[in-house]
């Protein structure tokens, strides 16, 4: 997502780039974005100029929303989705240390936007491999006119 976010807007990033990028395998990525498809956190294109954009800003994604989109209901334990459904929640000392343990994490994952740690990761790495509205691949980050995306960002803030 991070990855996504950082192209500039109107360039949509290629799969296999992405996948390169993150090191994961390609058909592993594709479950990934499928998922983040369905979750409507990405927006999917076919063909010649097709690729993934962020279905909307990345100020209003979190990171809540990317987990739970990839690994369903945010759940440390079984007994955190709903301790009665776990015959020994009554008599166990843990539950309510894993129910505020899931409360914070959850607080904090819903409290992160996509756009926030793709503003860390702008300043730390280098600008990510797109694929052009014009159909031509960009394997240095670069818009359709050969700008840098990086130099794009920059200019944003």
């Amino acid at each position: 997502m991070i990855h996504i976010a950082s192209t500039a807007d109107g360039v949509v990033s290629l799969r296999s780039d992405i996948a390169e990028a993150q090191g994961i395998p390609p058909s592993f990525m594709a479950k990934i974005l499928r998922s983040l498809v369905r979750a409507r956190l990405l927006r999917s294109s076919r063909g010649v100029h097709g690729g993934f954009a962020l279905a909307r800003a990345a100020s209003r994604i979190t990171l809540l929303d990317v987990v739970e989109a990839i690994e369903g209901p945010l759940s440390l334990t079984n007994c955190t989705p709903d301790p009665a459904g776990c015959a020994r929640s009554d008599d166990c000392p843990a539950t309510s240390v894993w129910l505020e343990v899931q409360q914070k994490m959850a607080e904090v994952l819903n409290s992160t936007t996509l756009e926030s740690l793709t503003l860390v990761h702008k300043r730390t790495a280098r600008p990510a491999v797109a694929h052009g509205s014009d159909g031509d691949r960009r394997s240095h980050g670069r818009d359709h006119s050969g700008k840098a995306l990086g130099d794009l960002a920059s200019h944003r803030r």
